[in-house]
């Protein structure tokens, strides 16, 4: 007896066949994880960022925030400072501020929205060499939060942005020091 085949599904068959062939044929191979950056990088000390702005606790949400991004995309394995003897890189990086202003108001005049702008440096360097692998002086990112007269509502709410900041700036510095190598 046989079974009635989806039309297409043949078609999909042989075009996924045909993909594959193509991209073996070509050299191309998807990126190795920890092998990305050498054989010989395989961990990453991330030191608490100095704080210069006005906003506590923002240092430790950042380092939180690239430790997390190493490992989710698993190239380097983040340790915290001093945890290991000798790790094979160093992050450190300066907060310089974290500045919050009103960015959206209602037509009788009250703040429905603030954005926080914060402004970091950021280097990578070798541990045994003390080689620049990634300098960014001056990396701003910033985030826009709901305002509330509840000063409860609103310190969730801007500490929620400095979460999704600090993310989203872990992020773009994974993808600045993929780039160097």
């Amino acid at each position: 007896m046989s079974v009635p085949v989806r039309r297409g599904t043949r078609a999909r068959v042989l075009a996924t066949l045909a993909a594959a062939a193509a991209l073996s044929a070509c050299g191309y191979r998807p990126i190795g994880g920890r092998g990305f950056f050498g054989p010989d990088v395989k961990t990453i000390e991330v030191v608490a960022f100095e704080n210069q702005s006005r906003e506590p606790g923002l240092p430790h949400l950042i380092a939180q925030a690239m430790s997390e991004e190493f490992a989710r995309r698993g190239w380097l394995d983040p340790k915290p400072e001093g945890e290991i003897a000798s790790p094979d890189l160093i992050m450190r990086g300066v907060v310089h501020s974290a500045l919050v202003h009103s960015s959206s108001f209602s037509k009788g005049g009250f703040v429905l929205e603030s954005t926080i702008d914060v402004d970091v440096d950021v280097s990578v360097k070798r541990a045994a060499t003390g080689q620049v692998l990634l300098q960014h002086p001056a990396m701003r990112e910033h985030e826009v939060f709901l305002a509330s007269a509840d000063p409860q509502v609103y310190q969730s709410n801007k500490e929620q942005a400095l979460r999704r900041m600090s993310s989203a700036l872990a992020e773009r510095v994974q993808d600045e020091l993929v780039q160097k190598f």
